[in-house]
């Protein structure tokens, strides 16, 4: 049998060399340039090599454990026996992938993000990055919803998405039938849901990682929605222009106002000692009716259902409802969150390949979308179980990230700006005059 590994790897600096052998994961954004073969027509996976062909492909991102990937390795394996695949964690990945790339045991497949491509310090990052858009390569991209598909500035695609993420409320859906109230779908019903919860007692109607990072959640859908319908306001964000802080107020005015009417008890956030098991374990205790969070963190739930001593003795139903601060109803961000890369001087090159020929298809991507709890990249978007809620969502209402175009300092400005006057350390003026400054 083959052996698959995660190993996390700790980076000192006087051992940088050695780390950097084990590196990192990547992703692709785009759609055009594909090889034959319609969304839903794919035919399954037929082997191009020798099935007898022994070699070792490393895979590496910045999870702690991917075990959804593993059970993908075993399937692969039984194409290709004697091909000895392995996942590694890097530490502090977006700093050292690039370093980790030009070892000589570098990863033959990594990580790769939207915003690293909007960024001339990642250059040397895809100077390593296969063109998977090559018809040569045989790899098709049309089972990918489009949206999801970018390419660089020379019309490749360096990146295949393999999840997408989706921001929310976890909601504990027994809280709201025993309390005979409606799991909100405008903002008008959120703010009368916290206000039933408030007087009902309930420690904090919203529970959140008190952190700017966690605010991205709670100010994305506004943000993107009232960008996607203005390409002037995306390039006034995007350079940062002093002014275009203005655009933040209605945002800022609603954030302010959910802090007034008590939607989320602050005090109750800043016991959570970690963003992502804390936050999960905290809403298990049973008594949070919503979780504000992404669907990164939604997916980590099952598995921490066993390690709540309160869920595990009182069950109950939940799910990641979408959450809006508009009266229009609630939007989905379409925004692929891991993305692999094949590393073009890979020493295994065409078996690298020749896995992300076989991984990215509806069969596999579907696969291993449900198996990590997260949501699938194909054109055959499924919501079941945990994100069943999301199919409410009116198909005109997906917005797709990477078309709407904000760049990646522009999320940083709205949720630092949230932040701050969530927790009073700003006026709406003060945050909005510090746009272009914000740092996470």
């Amino acid at each position: 049998m083959m052996r698959k590994s995660a190993v996390r790897y700790l980076f000192v600096f006087s051992i940088a060399l050695a780390v950097v052998a084990l590196v990192a994961c990547s992703t692709s954004p785009e759609s055009s340039g594909q090889s034959s073969g319609q969304a839903g027509e794919q035919k399954s996976f037929v082997p191009s090599l020798d099935a007898a062909t022994k070699c070792s492909l490393s895979v590496a991102g910045n999870y702690d454990n991917f075990e959804a990937l593993e059970a993908e390795f075993d399937k692969f394996n039984t194409y290709y026996p004697d091909v000895e695949l392995s996942y590694t964690k890097i530490d502090d990945y977006k700093n050292l992938v690039s370093t980790a790339l030009d070892s000589d045991n570098a990863p033959d497949i990594f990580f790769a993000f939207d915003y690293m491509l909007e960024s001339d310090a990642y250059d040397a990052l895809f100077a390593h990055a296969e063109n998977l858009s090559d018809p040569a390569l045989n790899i098709d991209l049309s089972c990918v919803r489009p949206s999801l598909l970018c390419k660089d500035e020379k019309g490749e695609c360096l990146m295949a998405p393999i999840f997408t993420s989706a921001s929310g409320i976890l909601v504990n859906e027994d809280i709201f039938k025993k309390e005979g109230i409606s799991i909100p779908t405008t903002y008008e019903e959120l703010l009368a849901a916290c206000d039933a919860f408030n007087k009902a007692g309930y420690p904090t109607p919203i529970l959140c990682y008190n952190e700017p990072s966690a605010y991205g959640n709670l100010v994305g859908e506004p943000m993107y929605t009232d960008a996607s319908k203005d390409p002037d306001m995306v390039k006034k964000l995007n350079s940062l222009d002093p002014s275009a802080g203005e655009y933040m107020r209605p945002v800022l005015e609603k954030v302010s106002d959910m802090m007034k009417r008590g939607c989320i008890n602050l005090k109750v956030c800043n016991e959570l000692e970690d963003g992502y098991n804390a936050l999960i374990l905290r809403f298990f205790e049973g008594d949070i009716p919503m979780a504000l969070c992404s669907a990164d963190t939604a997916s980590g739930t099952a598995k921490r259902e066993s390690q709540s001593d309160a869920f595990t003795a009182r069950p109950f139903s939940y799910a990641l409802h979408p959450l809006t601060l508009t009266a229009e109803g609630a939007c989905l961000l379409d925004k692929p969150s891991v993305q692999f890369s094949v590393n073009k001087k890979s020493k295994n090159l065409d078996m690298a390949n020749e896995f992300m020929r076989f991984l990215v298809s509806t069969q596999e991507l579907n696969d291993i979308a449900r198996a990590k709890r997260l949501l699938t990249v194909t054109q055959d978007l499924a919501y079941d179980g945990v994100y069943a809620p999301f199919s409410a969502v009116d198909p005109s209402r997906i917005i797709a990230t990477h078309e709407v175009g904000l760049a990646d300092d522009v999320t940083i400005q709205y949720r630092v700006a949230a932040y701050q006057v969530a927790n009073g350390k700003a006026s709406i003026d003060e945050a909005i005059a510090g746009f272009g400054t914000y740092a996470l």
